[in-house]
């Protein structure tokens, strides 16, 4: 159902209430500043850029530690290299002769009691030693214990010279060793290389090339064969006989006789010259 229309007369409505306004007619604030002004008082002002954040104490602090410890290192290097003695020529001098002395000094006394290297100067050792070839020769391996069969010996020709052995006196062999590298003892003995064959004690015997050992016949895979005929013979105590591995070109025990013992230089165990043939001397099988 319709509602019905109020026919009542309108009541006036009492103006709003709104900020005074002066005769101008500018409305004017709550101080009485124009309403323009606070107007523009309203305006959003331009953002400010935001100050840098500063550094926590902490990090400051750190870094003037490093800055101190960088300082502090670089002052003790300046001072390190400050306190350094200057080294004169004549101070050079003198080391650089120290450290000369010093290494002939090594270089001897290894020579004398530990290694030495020599030279293959014929083709009696042939096919397992050529002519020319640089061997090692280890001198430590007989203080323990004496030469077997198939050890490869350099030892001091003739071997019945008595400036070919080694002293048994115990406080003159280590001058004696030192005086051979320096050719001062054992002059007029050479350097002879050959293969132990037999043994003190052993019966050796050749017949058409073929070694016999106290009556039986050993394997040589490394030997020129002949068919030379030697023997029987006994090995006296404290020697060996050797002999060539190119038999037919060799001047060994078949000649001279037996090698003692303290005639031994030491046993050959590397070919170190040339490259080529660098390694332990093995036997060849001859074609």
């Amino acid at each position: 159902m319709a509602e019905e229309e109020n026919n009542e007369p309108a009541k006036a409505q009492p103006p709003a209430e709104g900020p005074p306004r002066d005769i101008s007619g500018q409305t004017r604030g709550t101080e009485g500043a124009p309403s323009s002004e606070l107007e523009g008082a309203r305006q959003p002002q331009p953002a400010q850029e935001p100050e840098p954040a500063a550094k926590p104490q902490d990090a400051q602090v750190t870094e003037a530690d490093d800055q101190t410890r960088r300082l502090s290192r670089r002052e003790r290097k300046a001072k390190a290299a400050e306190e350094r003695p200057k080294i004169t020529f004549w101070q050079g001098v003198t080391e650089l002769v120290i450290i000369l002395v010093l290494a002939a000094v090594v270089a001897v006394l290894i020579q004398s009691f530990f290694f030495k290297a020599f030279i293959i100067p014929s083709s009696s050792m042939s096919p397992t030693l050529q002519v020319g070839d640089r061997v090692m020769v280890d001198r430590v391996t007989y203080y323990f214990r004496k030469p077997r069969r198939g050890d490869i010996v350099v030892w001091r020709y003739p071997p019945d010279d008595p400036r070919s052995l080694t002293t048994s006196n115990p406080f003159y062999w280590p001058f004696q060793q030192i005086g051979e590298t320096l050719h001062i003892t054992h002059r007029g003995t050479t350097p002879f290389v050959k293969r132990v064959v037999a043994t003190e004690g052993e019966t050796l015997q050749i017949k058409k090339g073929q070694v016999y050992i106290n009556g039986k016949p050993i394997v040589e895979p490394y030997k020129v064969n002949d068919m030379s005929d030697f023997g029987p013979v006994k090995v006296p105590k404290g020697m060996f006989y050797g002999l060539g591995d190119n038999r037919p070109n060799s001047r060994d025990s078949r000649y001279f006789g037996p090698i003692p013992y303290r005639a031994v230089i030491g046993k050959v165990i590397l070919i170190w010259w040339p490259p080529s043939h660098f390694g332990k001397p093995r036997p060849r099988v001859n074609s």
